[in-house]
C-alpha cells in the first residue's frame, strides 16, 4: 500500500462524515444547548451572573422542569 493510500484512508477516516442525519444533528443541537444551560445554572451558583441573568437562568429552569413533569408525571421528578 502507497503512503497516498494509507494518507487518504487515515483522512477518511479522521474527517466526520458530510452526510449526518437530521436527528442526530438535533440531539447534538439539545446536547449544545443544555451544556450551555448548565454552565449558567452553574455561574449562577457561583454568583456570577447579575440579577437579570440569574432571573433568566432560573425561568429556563422551570420551564424544563414544568416540562419534564408533563412527559413523565408527577411522580417521576
Amino acid at each position: 500500500m502507497s503512503i497516498r493510500h494509507r494518507l487518504e484512508a487515515l483522512e477518511e477516516r479522521a474527517i466526520p462524515r458530510r452526510h449526518v442525519p437530521e436527528a442526530q444533528l438535533r440531539q447534538s443541537d439539545a446536547h449544545r444547548h443544555m451544556r450551555e444551560h448548565l454552565g449558567r445554572v452553574a455561574a449562577v451558583r457561583r454568583g456570577e451572573l447579575g440579577p437579570e441573568e440569574a432571573a433568566e437562568v432560573e425561568a429556563v429552569s422551570a420551564a424544563f422542569e414544568s416540562r419534564l413533569v408533563r412527559m413523565w408525571g408527577e411522580g417521576r421528578t
